[in-house]
């Protein structure tokens, strides 16, 4: 009982990166419906996936993607938040196309191939963990993107500014982690 209450401690703490992101996307309003299931189940997937990668993969290539993905992330964060932006001044708002949607779905799931990693070190890795991390991340994205589409309909266009604020602060947050 103690293994599963520790994956889903672990599980919501590799949730918080595509929450917080899915809350800037909508808010932003970067996505439309059909992205939005998209990045949720590439989010889902990823989050069962990459602790499996982790769990067969050495600790010194995963400190070098975690660096990696962080650098592409905050660049990826940086260029959408000055487009959001730059927008508002045109009255047009940029649309995240598909591959960087993939490409941030697979950065906010690095850090749990990192924690598959460190599970399978001390054996204490399992399948069950996997689905965990997945439902649980599932979950929050879907949350996410459900609190950045209310907060994007009742406050409008402020909403746009501050989801471009935020992805600006998100970037600086992972250039930070390098």
């Amino acid at each position: 009982m103690n293994k599963i209450i520790m994956d889903f401690a672990i599980a919501l703490a590799l949730s918080m990166d595509a929450f917080s992101i899915s809350i800037c996307m909508t808010t932003s309003n970067l996505l439309n419906k059909r992205k939005m299931f998209i990045f949720t189940i590439l989010v889902g997937i990823l989050h069962f996936v990459m602790p499996l990668l982790g769990n067969y993969i050495g600790l010194a290539i995963s400190i070098n993607l975690e660096k990696i993905a962080n650098y592409i992330l905050g660049i990826i964060f940086l260029i959408l938040g000055i487009e959001v932006l730059n927008s508002k001044e045109k009255e047009e708002i940029p649309k995240i196309n598909y591959l960087y949607l993939t490409i941030i779905a697979i950065t906010v799931s690095i850090d749990s191939f990192t924690v598959g990693l460190g599970l399978s070190l001390t054996h204490e890795y399992t399948y069950i963990s996997s689905m965990i991390f997945s439902i649980v991340s599932f979950s929050f994205t879907i949350l996410g993107l459900t609190i950045g589409k209310y907060l994007n309909e009742k406050i409008e266009k402020k909403a746009t500014i501050i989801g471009g604020i935020l992805l600006i602060m998100l970037s600086i947050k992972y250039f930070l982690k390098l």
